[in-house]
């Protein structure tokens, strides 16, 4: 009981909570008979605020046990994306290069489909993976 507390005390103290889990309920089992057998959720994912803030859409699914008396957790992530506009910017160092006019140009040249606004931003987004 003593080792219990203790862990829970460090799970407390690192701010840590339980990622919960989709699958089946429990992750170990004794493999004994039908009467003695004990199911008991032992395998958890835990993660802090920080984990949570970056990748909000962590999942553990509980999956089959294979000859195993645990089951595997799967844990999928996500990155958050972040929002924040990117903008365009031209160095004028640029214009000094020997391939900078017919980088533009096969940029510009190249067709897209679309309003005068798109066309604009997808030459000049395609156009920003030269540098």
């Amino acid at each position: 009981m003593r080792k219990s507390i203790d862990f829970i005390s460090v799970i407390e103290a690192c701010s840590l909570v339980d990622l919960g889990f989709s699958g089946q309920k429990f992750t170990w089992t004794n493999k004994r008979g039908i009467h003695h057998r004990i199911w008991k959720r032992l395998d958890r994912a835990l993660a802090n605020d920080t984990w949570l803030e970056k990748m909000p859409q962590t999942t553990i699914t509980h999956l089959p046990t294979v000859g195993s008396d645990h089951c595997p957790l799967l844990m999928e992530m996500c990155l958050k994306e972040e929002h924040h506009i990117k903008y365009f910017k031209f160095l004028n160092c640029w214009t000094d290069q020997p391939n900078f006019l017919e980088a533009v140009k096969t940029c510009w040249d190249r067709s897209i489909e679309g309003n005068c606004m798109w066309k604009f931003h997808q030459k000049l987004k395609r156009l920003s993976k030269y540098s």
